[in-house]
């Protein structure tokens, strides 16, 4: 009886690792297959799921409009989508960037600064520099260091996805800035506010 059970446990274990081993393979197998997708087959794609109203493609599409094609007009009404319809943190601070340098819209700072707000409310930690960089420079208001501060701080959560915009969009650096500027007790403010930050 216990060759018996002893036999059985031994091909269960090897059936087991046998299904695990074929099972990554499908697995690396689906994983090229996505990565080899072309660019014209990911736009139909996410041209398909836009329509359908999914939030993330219709902001890879505007993306794709903005970067690739470099229609801004196209790439705007995308994003619109994405950022009202969807509440897309990502669409919401792009909007931003294309108001802040008149691209496919009329330059208009409040607009930029609008967009730029919701996308830092939402959570996107490129929002959430350029809301560093208004509060720093006073770019509605006079400046408020303990505020940009703060906006800083929050996008030092995702420093990758600020530098990956663009190299002089630093945040670490936008902090060190500050720091020379700032007493001890603005900065102890400003990090009891990003402390309590939440998004919305």
């Amino acid at each position: 009886m216990k060759i018996i059970l002893y036999c059985v446990a031994v091909v269960l274990a090897v059936v087991t690792a046998i299904g695990y081993v074929v099972g990554k393979g499908w697995e690396e197998e689906a994983r090229v297959g996505q990565i080899q997708l072309s660019k014209s087959q990911l736009v139909a794609l996410w041209s398909e799921q836009a329509k359908a109203g999914d939030p993330e493609a219709q902001y890879q599409l505007g993306r794709y409009y903005d970067r690739d094609r470099v229609d801004y007009l196209t790439a705007q009404k995308w994003y619109r989508v994405a950022a009202t319809r969807g509440n897309h943190a990502g669409a919401q601070y792009k909007l931003g960037q294309l108001y802040l340098n008149g691209r496919g819209v009329e330059n208009n700072l409040p607009n930029a600064m609008m967009w730029f707000r919701k996308a830092a409310e939402g959570g996107d930690a490129r929002g959430q520099y350029f809301l560093g960089v208004s509060q720093r420079d006073g770019w509605e208001r006079k400046p408020d260091f303990i505020e940009a501060y703060k906006w800083f701080l929050l996008a030092n959560r995702d420093p990758e996805l600020v530098l990956g915009e663009e190299a002089r969009f630093d945040p670490q650096k936008a902090l060190l800035e500050l720091d020379a500027v700032m007493s001890e007790f603005d900065r102890t403010e400003a990090q009891k506010r990003a402390d309590k930050w939440q998004p919305r």
